[in-house]
């Protein structure tokens, strides 16, 4: 499954970064995703990884997403999935969500996603957007979509996080808003359309606020835009 390492690799401790980082993207690309294997369950938990280090290793490779490089877009689409995606079995998003980690270092975590789209994402997919042919763009258009939390409660009784982390959310995907690529536009919008049942009059604010001070925009931006401010379906 790892190239030399196989899932029954044994870790005697809480896995370093670089093993983590292993772990999450160096999978051979293919339609049933490696994380549904049978043996995901075993082969994650010798990870020994927390919550709290969950969420310090997605804020460190957020803060520093070159060493993605070393993956395919492929690799790193299907890694991306693994640890946004709400319905995935390694539920590493959740821990954003999770009382049992501090909230500071779970905010940080959410306000280091910027530099991700801003180093990472914009100038690998330059010009207009293709997130519908692209599984890459793809999954950054989905970004806020599998977020596992819409400023709402998630799953009954279970909270989708505190306040101070939704206007974390809201913020990132204004400033996520605020790069000059049509991709990073389209995620912030598209999110900013599903949080608007929760904060409405913010989402709105934003998106005026993005309408007004950025010239340039194409139509494409323009025309979604107008729907995301109203909580459209997109």
């Amino acid at each position: 499954m790892l190239g030399q390492e196989t899932c029954h690799t044994r870790w005697m401790r809480t896995a370093t970064f670089d093993q983590w980082l292993h772990a999450a993207f160096d999978h051979p690309v293919r339609k049933r995703e490696w994380y549904w294997d049978e043996d995901f369950d075993t082969y994650w938990d010798r990870l020994e990884i927390s919550g709290a280090v969950t969420v310090e290793y997605m804020t460190r490779l957020f803060l520093a997403p070159d060493q993605l490089k070393r993956y395919s877009l492929e690799q790193v689409a299907q890694g991306i999935w693994f640890l946004i995606g709400e319905s995935s079995p390694g539920e590493s998003a959740y821990a954003l969500l999770s009382s049992e980690v501090p909230l500071n270092p779970r905010v940080d975590c959410v306000r280091a996603m910027p530099n991700f789209f801003r180093m990472f994402v914009a100038p690998v997919a330059p010009g207009k957007a293709n997130e519908q042919k692209d599984d890459f763009q793809g999954v950054c258009y989905m970004w806020w979509d599998i977020f596992p939390t819409h400023g709402g409660p998630i799953y009954g009784n279970e909270t989708g996080g505190e306040p101070e982390l939704h206007l974390a959310c809201l913020n990132t995907m204004a400033e996520i808003l605020s790069i000059p690529s049509e991709l990073c536009q389209l995620s912030a919008l598209h999110g900013l359309n599903h949080w608007h049942r929760q904060y409405g009059e913010k989402v709105e604010e934003i998106v005026d606020s993005f309408l007004q001070k950025t010239p340039g925009l194409t139509t494409r931006i323009i025309e979604y835009a107008g729907k995301a401010r109203v909580g459209g379906t997109l």
